[in-house]
Parts: C-alpha cells; sequence; structure tokens
C-alpha cells in the first residue's frame, strides 16, 4: 500500500457513501469521479489483463476508462451493487467491501459476478483502490 495520512476523522458512514459513490461511477454517473476521487487518484487491479490501468493518474483518467469499458457490453449494461456492509478502518483510512457485478451478454444473458475494493482514503476523497474481480459471485 502507498503511504498515506490516515484519516483520523474518516466515520463509516462516509466511507459506506464513497463506496455508494464508487459503485454510481461504475454504473455510469461518470461525473461523480471528479468529487470523490483524490486528484492524485490511482487504482490497481489484480487481473494481468487489466496492467495498464495501473497508470491511470486522477478523475478523468479512470472516467474515460469505466466510460469506455462500459461502452462495450450491450443494453442494459453492466450494473453494479455494493454486496453487503464494508469494513471500515477509521484510524487508518482504509476500507473494504465486496461488489456484484451483473454482466449481460450478447445474447441478453446476465452472469453475475463479483469482487472486492480496497480504498485508501485521505481528506475525505478515495486516493487509491486495490480492485480484484472473480470470475463467478464469491460465496455470500
Amino acid at each position: 500500500m502507498t503511504t498515506h495520512t490516515p484519516a483520523t476523522d474518516l466515520t463509516r458512514d462516509h466511507a459506506v457513501t464513497l463506496f455508494d459513490q464508487w459503485t454510481a461511477i461504475w454504473n455510469g454517473e461518470l461525473a461523480l469521479a471528479s468529487r470523490i476521487l483524490a486528484p492524485a487518484f490511482r487504482i490497481r487491479f489484480g487481473g494481468a489483463a487489466t496492467a495498464d490501468a495501473d497508470a491511470f493518474r486522477g478523475p478523468d483518467d479512470i472516467a474515460a476508462y469505466i466510460g469506455a469499458f462500459r461502452d462495450r457490453f450491450p443494453a442494459p449494461g453492466l450494473r453494479y451493487a455494493v454486496d453487503g456492509a464494508p469494513v471500515v478502518d477509521t484510524g487508518t483510512g482504509c476500507a473494504v467491501a465486496r461488489w456484484t457485478v451483473d454482466v449481460p451478454d450478447a445474447e441478453g444473458a446476465v452472469v453475475t459476478k463479483s469482487g472486492i475494493d480496497m480504498f485508501a482514503i485521505d481528506g475525505g476523497r478515495i486516493a487509491e483502490v486495490w480492485s480484484i474481480t472473480g470470475a463467478r459471485r464469491f460465496a455470500p
């Protein structure tokens, strides 16, 4: 993890709100990126196929990536949701949550997959995300 100043003023409610807003960005509300992501935002995906994303810097880069990613799927498109309550460490400014995504295929069938995102929150904004996506839904 990159060293960051612990967000000692972070509340559980604020971390939960950030997860909801992060999920909304992945559901196409791209304008939220500049409001909830730190200017030097970074994301690190666990999958080797997404290694290029490790070079993203800032809200604009990730919003452009998410927009292009969403465009690859047929209507009604992807649908993300937080799956369960996030775990929040207010002392370090870190939070983690499981999420699901409904992925439509070309024939209209939907497959549910899931993943886990961990945030480093600094100054009330998401500074870094580590994201792992599973090939199927994680057991609830």
